[in-house]
Formats: structure tokens, C-alpha cells, sequence
């Protein structure tokens, strides 16, 4: 079960922002987070299973400026944004600003954008502070600024709202915690302070996907080198043996020349893809296929897509087809059956596509 802290940091005058700052432990049940429990921030009784954080701050801490630009964008506004902000570090070219936007509403000339940003030392410092409990939030927002953009005051009326700094009004905060887990109002770990471990997972993936196809080439490889000895000492009956093991891992591939070197062509493809197995478990998935046969379904070609699986298959008859059906939807989700063409043999054959079921 994911579990969420939610640090809300409260401004308080004369006071250290730890003073007054509370850490709400959400968790998720059936697609809903619910609050389980409300800590100081200075309490030991973090749960050390938290899967993430998120660090609400006040906007105390943040500056604002509206502009209206001709496009919403979120990539263009990220590179419009710093030329607009050229004036407020012109003087200081030590200061480095960090920003996000926020579209209000479309106007006759273009768009009204509200640019939040903050000096990246007051960030800082507070993720240092983080850091030394092991805290390293993915998302920084703000709850209050989240309570006033949802008034929807005109672009006026929120400047000067935003510009008197009033984050003092009462309203649930725990509750506009949990709706941030959903859409986040603005989220400052961009840029410079970007969140890494993401990228850093990622790549650990990516690593170990290309170690699997390593050991799978080495493997595949040795298979090869060792059915060509045993070929030289058997002479033509392994050989044969060993094109009709070729021919029965690629059936669609009629010209076959030099097995060796169209197997490497082979695994040198799925290099290139290896990043479409981070969208769907092919070990996990031969597996629920090889547990759940379907008496009378033979499977000709299985591809796995980003997100999706196409088998090529032949069944004995149109109720082995159905058969097939119900047996995948047990595990996959959005089947489809399609390209239905029965044989002169009574045999059908037909294609499977289907998304994996998420956990």
C-alpha cells in the first residue's frame, strides 16, 4: 500500500518554520488517499515505509507576477518565463530564480499566467534541513496559494491578494493536502533543484534491462557455439536440428542464410527497444501465459509494445477462440480479438491485443 508525507510548512512570526510545521501520512486505499495520522515535524515517528513526499510552503516564502502571453503551453511558458523574470536578478547575478506557472484564463489578447518564484537559497536551506531527517520531497507546492488561485478572483483582485501575502485565513488543510496528491497547484523542484531519484530509478531499470539481454545474448550465444561444435561432430542431422530451432523462434522469417549472425541482428534489435520493456513485464506475463494454457491455442509470434501485448495465435476451433478470451482477460485488460481467418485444416487463426493489468 503506497504511503505519502505531506509536509505543511505554517509561516508563524518569531518562530522557527519547524516550530509550526506538521507532516500528514496519507495513505492510498481503492485510488483514494486517506489520512492516516498527523505528526509534529520534531516527532521520531515517521514511518520509515513513506514512498514519497510532497512539502507544502507558505506564501510568505514565493513572489508573484501575472503576464499575459499569446500561448499556454506548459514547455514555451517554461522558456519565456526566465526572459520576463531578466529584471528582478538583473542587479544580482548571484540570485537564481525558481519558477513555475500557472494559466488563469484565456483574454482577447492572449493569456493571463500567474509566474510564482522564489529565491533557490530559501528552498535550500529548507531541503537541507530535510535532508538531515532523510527527507527528500518530489513535489514543493503550496497549500494556500492552492486555497486562493480556487476562489478565482479576476487578475486584479488576485494581485493584490497575493501581493498583501494573507495566507492567515482558516480552511482545511488536510484536505487541500490530499487533493495536491492529485494535481499539484504549482510543484518548485524544477530546474536546478529538479528531483532526481526518479531519473536515478529510471536509469536502474534501464541497467538492469540491458544485463538481462546481456546474460540472454551470452546465453543464447553459448546455445549456438555449442549446437555448431556439436554440428561439426554430427554433421548434417544437427544442423538441421539447429535451423529448426531458429525456425521455431522466429516462424515469420522464411530466409535463413547464417543462424549465428541472425540471431545477433536479432538481439542487437532488441537492444535498440530495450526501453519498450519498461512498459510491460514480458517475464511476468510468459509466466501467466505458461500457467494458464488454453487447451487447443497454439501462439505463432508474441510482441510486446509499450503498454501493449499482440500474440499471433491458431486454435483448434471458434470456441477455443473464446476460450482464449476469457482466459487472458483473467490477467490482461482491453482484449481484443481481431483478424479472425479460419483454415481449410478447421483450424482459425486469429490476433490477440491487450494492455497489462496494473497491480
Amino acid at each position: 500500500m503506497k504511503k505519502t508525507g505531506f509536509i505543511d510548512i505554517h509561516h508563524g512570526e518569531n518562530e522557527q518554520w519547524q516550530d509550526k510545521t506538521l507532516i500528514y501520512i496519507f495513505k492510498e486505499n481503492s485510488g483514494k488517499n486517506e489520512l492516516e495520522k498527523t505528526l509534529e515535524y520534531s516527532s521520531d515517528e515517521i514511518p520509515e515505509d513513506i514512498n514519497e513526499f510532497y512539502l507544502s510552503i507558505p506564501v510568505e516564502l514565493l513572489n508573484f507576477r501575472i503576464i499575459n502571453l499569446p500561448y499556454s503551453d506548459k514547455e514555451k511558458l517554461g522558456k519565456a518565463t526566465p526572459l520576463e523574470l531578466e529584471s528582478l536578478i538583473e542587479d544580482n547575478s548571484e540570485v537564481i530564480i525558481i519558477f513555475d506557472t500557472v494559466v488563469l484564463k484565456a483574454t482577447d489578447s492572449g493569456f493571463d499566467i500567474l509566474v510564482v518564484y522564489t529565491d533557490r537559497k530559501i528552498l535550500d536551506a529548507v531541503l537541507e534541513e530535510l535532508a538531515l531527517k532523510n527527507i527528500d520531497p518530489r513535489i514543493i507546492t503550496s497549500i494556500a496559494l492552492g486555497k486562493i488561485l480556487q476562489a478565482g478572483e479576476e487578475a486584479l483582485h488576485l494581485a493584490e491578494h497575493l501581493a498583501s501575502k494573507d495566507s492567515e485565513e482558516e480552511f482545511d488543510r488536510i484536505g487541500a493536502a490530499a487533493d495536491e496528491l492529485y494535481i499539484s497547484t504549482i510543484n518548485l523542484r524544477s530546474g536546478p533543484l529538479a528531483y532526481t531519484k526518479d531519473i536515478a530509478r529510471r536509469k536502474h531499470i534501464l541497467k538492469k534491462t540491458a544485463v538481462l539481454i546481456f546474460l540472454l545474448a551470452f546465453l543464447i550465444n553459448a546455445n549456438i557455439v555449442f549446437n555448431l561444435v556439436i554440428t561439426k561432430k554430427e554433421n548434417s542431422s544437427q544442423k538441421k536440428a539447429l535451423r529448426n530451432m531458429y525456425a521455431a523462434l522466429f516462424p515469420d522469417e522464411k530466409k535463413i542464410i547464417d543462424e549465428v549472425y541472425q540471431m545477433k541482428s536479432h538481439i542487437k534489435e532488441m537492444e535498440k527497444k530495450s526501453d519498450v520493456l519498461t512498459g510491460v513485464n514480458p517475464l511476468r506475463y510468459i509466466l501467466e501465459l505458461s500457467q494458464k494454457p488454453v487447451v487447443g491455442v497454439k501462439y505463432n509470434e508474441i510482441r510486446f509494445e509499450k503498454g501493449f501485448i499482440k500474440m499471433k495465435a491458431e486454435a483448434a476451433s471458434m470456441e477455443s477462440v473464446d476460450n482464449a478470451r476469457a482466459k487472458f482477460q483473467q490477467y490482461l485488460s482491453d482484449v481484443l480479438i481481431s483478424d479472425i481467418k479460419p483454415a481449410t485444416d478447421g483450424k482459425v487463426f486469429f490476433t490477440v491485443v491487450a494492455k497489462e493489468r496494473a497491480e
